[in-house]
């Protein structure tokens, strides 16, 4: 029989964040890979996030000491015709000397309740599908949706993507442009078509992309770059400049994130923003790049192997939500909310 252990149950409250963080690279810290935290981050991607609220976010305190905790916040995704409101279950974090003690499951337990006060259709997470956490997401009633692909490319020194770069633009009569407040709203509008058709997108508002893409910048470096062809924005794609712990060595690495085509198999515009995204990551310093993409998406993986890149890793996302059928949804390419998977 498990020792019981005492503990008070609460919701964030503003100043736990130094805590939750340094709870989080406890917890996080033993993989061979993760990506820390820091105080900075966790503000912007949850108390900045739209629509933040404190009630979503479910913490294990004992004698002062924040022992495990939990984050849920709301997004919408649109499956065929059906639009759904998911919570979705981000950091499950407890301290590593209180693993086995059923903490994670307790606030996982909360959230669940959170979100059936909120009415919304289910829960979403994504994990590990060869972890241990999947048990307890599996006992709570997830099941495996869909997953996710990892790509690296380790930079070779001998390449000079800059030349490369400028003559695939040069040849095809295309140019670059960065990402604005000026030029937001015509980025949300060719970013939302874009990605309608993919499972699981909902449309972003100017404000969602502004948090999502703007506002990062002031935390990391962090930029998005449009591609256009007569004047006219034909594509696009993020690079963040995110510090990862890989077996023990910090390093910078580049992710790509939303590289999009408004001409779904455009694979040789999609080519060229991701070489001149490589080319930004080069300037920065940094020797990896990931990105991540949905299984079943030829288009994208076409395109990650053309630059480089080599499928290294897999994440699931898995669902709670009785109500809806998955099946037919997961022969389909899914949308890949970044901000939930690293």
């Amino acid at each position: 029989m498990r020792p019981s252990l005492t503990f008070e149950l609460r919701n964030y409250q503003s100043g736990d964040e130094y805590q939750i963080i340094d709870l989080f690279n406890a917890a996080f810290g033993r993989n061979n890979f993760f990506t820390p935290r820091t105080v900075e981050f966790w503000i912007w991607r949850y108390v900045k996030k739209p629509g933040f609220d404190p009630k979503g976010i479910f913490i294990a305190e004992k004698e002062g000491r924040i022992i495990s905790s939990v984050v849920e916040t709301i997004r919408k995704a649109k499956f065929g015709e059906k639009t759904l409101h998911l919570g979705v279950i981000d950091d499950v974090s407890t301290q590593p000397e209180l693993w086995g003690k059923g903490l994670a499951s307790k606030l996982l337990g909360e959230a669940i309740k959170y979100a059936e006060q909120k009415k919304l259709d289910g829960l979403a997470l994504f994990a590990d599908p060869e972890g241990n956490a999947r048990k307890i997401y599996l006992s709570h009633g997830f099941i495996d949706a869909k997953r996710f692909h990892f790509y690296m490319k380790i930079f070779d020194q001998k390449e000079l993507p800059e030349n490369k770069t400028k003559k695939e633009f040069d040849n095809q009569n295309m140019s670059f442009e960065r990402l604005t407040q000026k030029n937001l709203k015509d980025f949300t509008e060719k970013f939302n078509r874009a990605h309608t058709p993919l499972e699981g997108f909902y449309p972003q508002s100017m404000n969602e992309l502004r948090w999502s893409l703007l506002e990062p910048s002031k935390v990391f470096p962090s930029e998005t770059w449009t591609t256009k062809k007569d004047g006219e924005i034909i594509g696009g794609g993020t690079l963040r400049i995110r510090k990862i712990i890989a077996y023990g060595t910090e390093l910078n690495s580049a992710l790509l994130e939303n590289v999009f085509t408004l001409e779904r198999n455009d694979v040789s515009t999609a080519k060229t923003v991701l070489l001149k995204l490589l080319e930004q990551a080069r300037g920065k310093g940094c020797p990896i790049a990931l990105s991540i993409i949905s299984s079943n998406c030829d288009f994208e993986s076409k395109s990650l192997e053309l630059t480089g890149f080599t499928k290294v890793s897999d994440e699931v996302e898995m669902i709670k939500c009785s109500e809806f059928d998955f099946t037919p949804s997961a022969k389909r390419c899914w949308y890949a909310p970044y901000e939930h998977m690293i």
